[in-house]
């Protein structure tokens, strides 16, 4: 914490100049230009005087709860498990701040009774309609959603850069003389049955039409799961549809579409390239490796704490779109 006598030294007055002008001694003569100058730098250093400093109240983390909205299952957690990711991020940060943290979990379909929900704070982990973050808003106002982007004036966002992730990957296909590249997605909803578009496919779609290259028939929607991904492939090969690359929206989707191709014995990535999304633990170990998008699914939970720490200490009011940047894991499946 800064003191006056740095004050002074930066300023290049004496200690008593600058404690009277802090402490707006009004009998005082001192210059306007030095009295700007002293409160300038004291506000650079967020000086604090010690009256202040007596009254101001400590903050109490382990006096407030957080409560963790979210409503994937465990078996879809497991069979994709970025929200998993996210979801431990937050719980980890949590107890390495001594707060209370209150899991919440939505069933689909069903209406999730807000009046129930006592917390100082929520995170709302997931996919979810407007109207459902209004209500949630207006039962707690400290909110922060988590991959989900929203509108909302008041409302923390966290979100990963996934769009500038499909651009640095086409950009890297398009630098290996690669124009024939196909994108597999998962389609996803809300938890109230609101189908959510991916901004990754809006971007395949900007990117691809920008360099003349964009085709409707290459891209496939299925589920973010090896087995829907493993459908999808096995179906392009079956109709000799097989582009020179892919870009698949998860590892999941992407095992799945490993597993036809090397059913057909079809080289990878001597015959078609394939980049991922998400970087899970086994990225590494497919055959071959899979380059994948690393999101950093940790900071992504642990940034939702942190904006709600922060919404607790100044009670700030505006809300902040926080994007956490990507980046490519080279292995073995792209040229």
């Amino acid at each position: 914490m800064a003191t006056i006598k740095e004050i002074a030294q930066l300023t290049g007055v004496s200690i008593t100049t600058v404690s009277r002008v802090l402490n707006q001694d009004k009998t005082f003569s001192v210059s306007d230009e030095t009295r700007l100058k002293i409160i300038q730098t004291a506000e650079k250093l967020n000086y604090v005087t010690p009256t202040l400093r007596k009254i101001q109240p400590k903050f109490d983390q382990s006096a407030k709860t957080i409560g963790l909205v979210y409503w994937y299952t465990m078996n879809e957690e497991l069979n994709d498990p970025y929200y998993l990711a996210i979801r431990l991020g937050v719980e980890n940060e949590c107890n390495r701040n001594n707060i209370n943290l209150e899991l919440i979990q939505c069933r689909k379909g069903e209406q999730l009774d807000l009046e129930n929900i006592n917390v100082d704070g929520v995170i709302a982990l997931g996919k979810y309609s407007q109207e459902f973050i209004d209500k949630l808003y207006n039962r707690c106002p400290n909110l922060v959603v988590v991959d989900c982007p929203t509108k909302h004036y008041f409302v923390d966002v966290v979100v990963s850069d996934l769009v500038g992730a499909m651009e640095e990957i086409i950009n890297y296909y398009i630098s290996k003389k690669i124009k024939r590249i196909g994108f597999i997605c998962g389609i996803e909803h809300t938890c109230d049955g609101v189908e959510v578009l991916d901004p990754r496919l809006v971007s395949y779609k900007r990117e691809m039409i920008l360099r003349n290259a964009y085709n409707q028939n290459h891209v496939y929607l299925g589920k973010f799961t090896a087995d829907s991904g493993y459908e999808i492939m096995s179906e392009i090969i079956k109709k000799d549809e097989l582009l020179d690359a892919y870009i698949v929206a998860s590892d999941s989707m992407a095992i799945g579409c490993l597993k036809a191709l090397n059913e057909y014995n079809i080289r990878v990535p001597d015959v078609v390239s394939i980049i991922s999304y998400n970087n899970t633990s086994l990225a590494q170990f497919t055959i071959p490796s899979l380059t994948s998008v690393n999101i950093n699914t940790k900071l992504m939970g642990e940034s939702a704490v942190s904006l709600l720490l922060e919404r607790f200490q100044t009670n700030r009011q505006v809300a902040k779109k926080v994007t956490i940047p990507t980046n490519i894991i080279f292995r073995d499946s792209c040229i």
